[in-house]
């Protein structure tokens, strides 16, 4: 093999390996983001504990409601929606609470939609990166729960 042969080669995995390292932090990264980062196009993680200051408009109103048969957790404020997509929509609420439980928001987000007659189909985990829930019933609900800002979770509801 030729010296311009080997550099090109060389070239060519170093460009490949920067691409997947790239590509490497999450496979999700669009459904993961916080609402304030998505919103703002802000670089800023959720989860990093930022001032609430930064996180957004979590006092907003959204342009859509949650249909009626969707009770949402006690103590949180719906705060911004998005879509349709299709027959996919989402729900934002801010939640006070501690980052380090955020499966028991979850719990309580899905205990709230339990009692409304949906069915727990599934519970996950990702310790401390966030906690989801997938349910059945009037609609089929995932929930996901990640911190939002200092002392404050955010709840997504998927609903499709």
């Amino acid at each position: 093999m030729n010296f311009a042969r080997l550099i090109a080669t060389a070239s060519i995995a170093v460009a490949a390996v920067a691409s997947l390292a790239a590509c490497g932090e999450t496979s999700n990264d669009a459904a993961q983001e916080s609402p304030a980062t998505a919103s703002t196009g802000s670089a800023a993680p959720a989860g990093n504990g930022i001032p609430c200051s930064q996180a957004g408009d979590l006092s907003g109103t959204p342009e859509r409601k949650p249909p009626a048969d969707l009770p949402l957790p006690p103590g949180g404020q719906l705060y911004m929606s998005k879509g349709p997509f299709g027959k996919t929509e989402l729900f934002f609420v801010a939640k006070d609470a501690d980052p380090t439980n955020l499966d028991g928001v979850r719990d309580e987000a899905a205990d709230v939609l339990a009692k409304a007659g949906y069915k727990i189909e599934r519970k996950d985990q990702e310790e401390g990166s966030e906690a989801e829930a997938h349910l059945s019933g009037p609609h089929d609900v995932a929930i996901q729960v990640i911190q939002l800002c200092e002392g404050k979770v955010r709840v997504k509801y998927t609903l499709s």
